[in-house]
């Protein structure tokens, strides 16, 4: 066994562009694996592809950064969402990987998203080759980056861009290191030591092993599991669930991903919901469920709600709770439609664009709820002469530290009213961001006069 690579320092961005050398790498290791005392092919490269300061002094034409690192000639390379302006991106670029995590995680890529969202540390644990989880890693990373537009919407002490590090793989040696980590971090690794110390990280996200993949059968999920003391005994047999509305976006997405052809042009058409109510209701249902394993099951609420309605109005599905899903849909689809549309678009570009529409449509109806809820000018009646002055000044400030959500709020941000763990995401959002705490009002239905939440 050999391995060949290049040390990129920490301050050049994700990767540094090695990918740029990877082609010649891999070329590199064909050549020592014949002859492993051979060290010619090496000192080669190193000649070509070495930083120092004295290069400068040998061709003038190189420009250097402040640590005397040799700049490449080769171009910027970034993911724009901008249609006009989407690269090609080179053939071992990790954000090729963007399509293939969505085929991994399946509706999990919603709540690991989320996850993201909220800068938990999260290890994803795998198999050795580590190059798709390292993939993975680069490609989450990048879904969950804020574009500045997202970042003006932060409170004032959060306005500079978070600090969200790509580790990449990592083992039992780089303890320490987690250990003293100020930043938030995702990483992967194929030692499973990493995973029995759940004080290291936040989520653990544990991948299909190639045994299992193996087997005949419905599809294997990665295990999404929060940090809890437990684990460093025993894993649950259960992980986190994505929502049904999570399910439904997926479906979305995949469909209109698979169309696009990452070096052709794009129709801007998306295929309207079809007329023929049951025939769509029992598509969708049939779908979802293929994703059961993954999926939270519907609220007892709904179902029983819906199936009354059903039977109440004989079968006109169009009637109360349905027709606000049916809206919900609707936007869902608006969403995915703007982040895919443009005459030139690729796979990788239309997935950044809409998980970043995505997060700028959380965060602005969350601070749009924060400030709602802490009205600027408002003036506060205070009897200063009352023995209740001081209690009324502190049940006021309590008062604006609580951050009303209503239901409306939950479907604008793409989120099931039904689900608990998106009401507590909503709380941990507010929470960490505005340093406020959240009051969630889920879905509620009514019938006869009674309400049912």
């Amino acid at each position: 066994m050999l391995a060949v690579g290049v040390l990129v320092p920490l301050d050049a961005r994700k990767l540094g562009k090695s990918f740029i050398y990877a082609q010649e790498l891999k070329e590199l290791a064909r050549q020592l694996i014949d002859n492993l005392n051979n060290h010619d092919p090496l000192e080669k490269f190193w000649e070509e592809h070495r930083s120092k300061k004295e290069n400068e002094q040998r061709d003038g034409s190189e420009s250097h950064d402040s640590h005397g690192y040799q700049k490449t000639r080769a171009p910027s390379i970034s993911i724009s969402t901008s249609p006009s302006n989407s690269p090609t991106l080179p053939a071992h670029h990790p954000a090729l990987a963007l399509p293939e995590l969505l085929t991994m995680f399946g509706p999990l890529l919603f709540p690991l998203f989320r996850a993201a969202l909220l800068q938990k540390r999260i290890l994803i644990l795998g198999e050795a080759p580590v190059e798709h989880i390292c993939n993975a890693v680069y490609s989450l990373s990048v879904l969950s980056s804020l574009p500045r537009s997202t970042v003006a919407l932060l409170p004032h002490f959060e306005r500079e861009q978070p600090k969200y590090q790509p580790l990449f793989n990592i083992g039992v040696a780089d303890i320490p290191y987690l250990r003293e980590a100020q930043d938030s971090w995702i990483a992967c690794t194929t030692d499973d030591v990493l995973a029995t110390k759940p004080q290291l990280f936040d989520m653990l996200v544990i991948l299909p092993t190639s045994t299992s993949m193996g087997k005949v059968g419905n599809k294997v999920y990665p295990k999404l599991i929060y940090s809890t003391p437990q684990l460093s005994k025993q894993f649950p047999k259960q992980g986190l669930r994505a929502s049904q509305r999570d399910a439904r976006k997926y479906l979305g997405l995949k469909e209109n991903i698979q169309r696009l052809d990452s070096s052709a042009l794009v129709s801007n058409h998306i295929n309207s919901v079809t007329s023929d109510d049951d025939a769509s209701t029992t598509s969708s249902i049939s779908t979802v469920a293929d994703h059961r394993e993954a999926v939270e099951p519907a609220s007892w609420t709904v179902i029983a709600y819906t199936s009354l309605i059903w039977w109440v109005s004989a079968g006109d599905r169009r009637s109360g709770l349905l027709e606000a899903e049916e809206l919900v849909d609707e936007q869902d689809e608006a969403l995915l439609r703007d982040a895919v549309a443009g005459d030139i678009m690729t796979k990788e570009v239309a997935m950044v664009a809409y998980f970043q529409k995505l997060s700028t449509l959380i965060f602005s109806v969350l601070r749009n709820a924060v400030d709602r809820s802490t009205p600027n000018g408002e003036e506060r009646y205070r009897d200063d002469d009352g023995e209740d002055a001081a209690l009324l000044s502190q049940e006021n400030d309590k008062n604006e530290d609580l951050v009303d959500i209503t239901e409306e709020d939950i479907r604008a941000m793409g989120l099931n009213v039904w689900s608990e763990s998106d009401k507590h995401f909503i709380q941990e959002m507010v929470a960490f961001w505005w340093k406020k705490e959240a009051v969630v009002h889920g879905g509620t239905v009514e019938c006869c006069g009674v309400r049912f939440a």
